[in-house]
C-alpha cells in the first residue's frame, strides 16, 4: 500500500515537471495596446496616475520612459522562452509632456537605444567584483 502511494506521488511530481508554465510581467498586453496618449497633450503625471509608474526609466535620459508587457513560457528544467514582448517607449519634452511614442515587439526590440552617449572605456569587471566583495567584508568598527 505504501509503495503505491509513493509511486503515485512520484508520477505526479514527474508529470507536473513536464507541464509548461506561462508567466506575464509588466502590464497586460491589452492595457498596453489601449494606452490613451495624445502627443503634445498627455503628461507624465497623467500616465503615472492612470497606468502606474513606468516599468523602466532611462537612467541616461530622464525624458524617456518605458512600459512593457513581457510573456514567457518554460518547462521545469528548460530555459525561459519569450512568447510575447511589447515595449512602449514614450519620449517626453522638457515639460514632461509626451513628444513621441514608439512601439516595439520581440522582433524589433533590439533597436531600442538606452543611451545617446557611448562609453568606450574598457571596464575591468574583475576589479569591480573584487571591490564589491572587499566592501562586503569590511566591518563597522564604530566605537
Amino acid at each position: 500500500m505504501n509503495n503505491k502511494k509513493l509511486i503515485i506521488i512520484f508520477l505526479i511530481f514527474i508529470l507536473s515537471s513536464c507541464t509548461q508554465t506561462f508567466q506575464n510581467n509588466g502590464l497586460s498586453e491589452k492595457k498596453l495596446k489601449d494606452f490613451d496618449i495624445k502627443i503634445g497633450e498627455t503628461s507624465k503625471k497623467y500616465l503615472m496616475d492612470n497606468y502606474g509608474p513606468p516599468i523602466f526609466e532611462n537612467l541616461f535620459n530622464n525624458n524617456v520612459i518605458y512600459y512593457i508587457s513581457h510573456g514567457t513560457s518554460y518547462r521545469t528544467f528548460d530555459k525561459r522562452k519569450t512568447e510575447k514582448l511589447l515595449v512602449l517607449e514614450i519620449i517626453l519634452d522638457d515639460k514632461n509632456i509626451v513628444k513621441q511614442i514608439k512601439n516595439y515587439s520581440e522582433k524589433d526590440s533590439h533597436e531600442i537605444k538606452i543611451s545617446k552617449d557611448q562609453d568606450d572605456k574598457d571596464i575591468n569587471f574583475i576589479s569591480i567584483w573584487k571591490d564589491i566583495i572587499n566592501g562586503l567584508r569590511r566591518r563597522n568598527t564604530i566605537d
